[in-house]
């Protein structure tokens, strides 16, 4: 139960969103909200856009890892990324993680470790794309991870998936020496990229959790529900 000047704060804030538009249609953040949501959540998207969207909150198996995804890799998620990353809409990026405050206490005491991009794409974009859907969290990031190609994975042949491995490297690996990690990607589409991250973090780390915002359908169907993550004293 939340104290009442905690909710009289909550309901001035979701009157004043009345007059604030969603970040991705532009419509009132009220369109789409049953009455109680209007006055009792606040969010960046209106009721319409977030019902697009289809939550899994949920740890996957993929390939033998788990992975805690927020969302189904769909084609409404897929147009919100390519409008976030590929249109620089960069404003978009609070939307994923929304509310950012469940995602730091879901992972309290974790050190991230973002999975790179490639510099030729950094540079591009003119920003990196995860630190920005991070950017309002308050766990302790830190880049030990490089990539060297630009392809997207699922533009890539199976071959060529294989290869990935060989272009992300460690770097000052001193800084995840011993830590509980979480690993942290946008989208799991084959699962190479999480993988190879995953196999340069794993000798290191203490623990090693990962998280996406979006997976593909494909892992969702035969997927079993999981909180395990890696520790050393378990293999």
């Amino acid at each position: 139960m939340l104290k009442p000047r905690t909710q009289f704060a909550r309901l001035l804030e979701n009157l004043d969103a009345c007059e604030q538009r969603c970040l991705l249609c532009f419509q009132p953040l009220t369109q789409g909200m049953a009455f109680h949501q209007v006055f009792l959540e606040s969010d960046v998207l209106c009721g319409e856009c977030r019902k697009t969207l289809k939550p899994v909150n949920r740890w996957i198996e993929v390939d033998g890892l788990n992975v805690f995804a927020y969302y189904e890799y769909d084609d409404a998620m897929s147009t919100l990324l390519f409008r976030f990353k590929e249109v620089y809409d960069q404003v978009l990026g609070s939307v994923f993680l929304h509310p950012i405050e469940k995602f730091d206490k879901r992972f309290r005491n974790k050190i991230i470790v973002c999975a790179p991009s490639s510099t030729q794409k950094i540079e591009e974009r003119g920003f990196m794309t995860l630190s920005r859907i991070l950017e309002k969290s308050k766990l302790v990031q830190i880049e030990v991870l490089r990539k060297e190609g630009s392809a997207k994975q699922s533009l890539r042949t199976a071959h060529q998936r294989n290869e990935v491995r060989s272009e992300i490297t460690l770097h000052s690996r001193f800084l995840a020496e011993n830590r509980d990690l979480l690993l942290f990607d946008d989208v799991v589409t084959t699962g190479a990229t999480m993988a190879a991250c995953h196999a340069l973090l794993v000798p290191i780390a203490r623990s090693l959790t990962c998280v996406c915002i979006a997976i593909h359908p494909i892992f969702l169907k035969n997927s079993r529900k999981s909180t395990i993550i890696y520790r050393k004293n378990t293999i």
